[in-house]
């Protein structure tokens, strides 16, 4: 039997069959595309995070390397820094560190001093203080001790670095105690979802990513060794950086100044103590404790700390009162040194 002749369409219908096709086509490549817009979203931002974040761990370093080398130049000397992503994000961080170091440096007294609420208490075993002279970079004081004891109340500014010596009745400095507090700056990458954060404070460097804890680097410049005559010689070189001036403008160019160095000791010392108070929630502290002193809990925990020369805590093990030099009694060779930079 024969078959019915197919339908035959016009140009009219047949153009409109054509244009349903392509819209359909369209359509279809258009869902397609934003499928794998939704999927691929997520990768593309982690590919931003990387990039952000290797740009803002490059200029971090780049800069944190320019402040060590003006850091040791002589006062007034500098470069300049051209970068706009760290003059974008750079923040001062104001008093993010206070240290205090404290060590004997003649005769065979102990001495302590603290200082509480503007009030300094000076004691010393043997009873061979006899005076003390406060110093600050604007301002000095003098006191007289009684039987080698006192409580000192005074007006003197605390923002700044103080100095104390106590002098015995030759006026011999037999014991010095310092404060300083540290500036730092911060550098800030904005991600997708909160901010890589990087501190530069006192020579360190402490990374921290958003919702993780921080990462230390790299630390302060805080150092034991033995000297030529086999005598043992530690170090510890502060820094101070203060941020000047950085309102947002069309140049992007930093000027680091170095502004010279201070002197704290370069003595002999004994019974050395360091103590520092960080700002912050989450602060270095105890990183800082245990890579200094890993090697003392080690010796600690094998028995033969008797021995052991290197830093270790203060009295109580939990670092509370600070860390010293072990054997603490046994005298050595003290440098400490402020070094200051302004960035502006």
């Amino acid at each position: 039997m024969r078959p019915a002749d197919a339908t035959r369409q016009t140009a009219d219908e047949r153009a409109v069959s054509e244009i349903m096709g392509v819209t359909m086509l369209l359509a279809m490549v258009i869902s397609t595309m934003a499928g794998v817009v939704v999927v691929m979203q997520p990768f593309m931002q982690d590919l931003t995070d990387n990039r952000d974040w290797a740009a803002g761990s490059v200029a971090a370093t780049q800069f944190n390397d320019r402040l060590l080398v003006v850091a040791e130049s002589p006062a007034g000397t500098g470069v300049v820094v051209n970068n706009q992503h760290i003059k974008d994000t750079i923040e001062p961080l104001r008093i993010a560190e206070i240290w205090q170091i404290s060590a004997d440096l003649l005769g065979h007294d102990r001495v302590t001093v603290s200082m509480e609420n503007g009030i300094i208490t000076v004691s010393s075993l043997n009873n061979t203080a006899v005076s003390v002279h406060i110093q600050t970079s604007s301002d000095s004081e003098w006191w007289n001790l009684s039987d080698g004891q006192g409580e000192i109340t005074t007006n003197m500014s605390m923002q700044q670095w103080m100095k104390i010596d106590v002098l015995n009745s030759n006026e011999q400095a037999i014991h010095r105690w310092i404060q300083t507090p540290l500036d730092g700056i911060q550098i800030l990458t904005p991600l997708t979802s909160g901010s890589f954060q990087i501190n530069l404070v006192n020579g360190a460097r402490i990374e921290q990513l958003p919702n993780q804890p921080i990462d230390v680097r790299s630390y302060p410049r805080l150092h034991h060794d033995r000297a030529l005559d086999d005598g043992l010689r530690v170090s510890f070189v502060l820094l101070d950086i203060d941020v000047e001036g950085l309102q947002r403008s069309t140049d992007v160019s930093l000027d680091i100044e170095s502004r010279g160095t201070i002197t704290f000791f370069d003595d002999d010392a004994r019974n050395l103590r360091l103590m520092a108070e960080f700002t912050g929630l989450d602060n270095p502290e105890s990183r800082y404790l245990r890579h200094w002193t890993d090697s003392y809990d080690l010796h600690r925990a094998t028995g033969d700390s008797s021995e052991y020369i290197g830093f270790g805590p203060n009295g109580r093990l939990s670092g509370a009162e600070g860390m010293t030099i072990h054997p603490a009694s046994s005298e050595f060779h003290l440098d400490v040194i402020l070094q200051q930079v302004v960035v502006q």
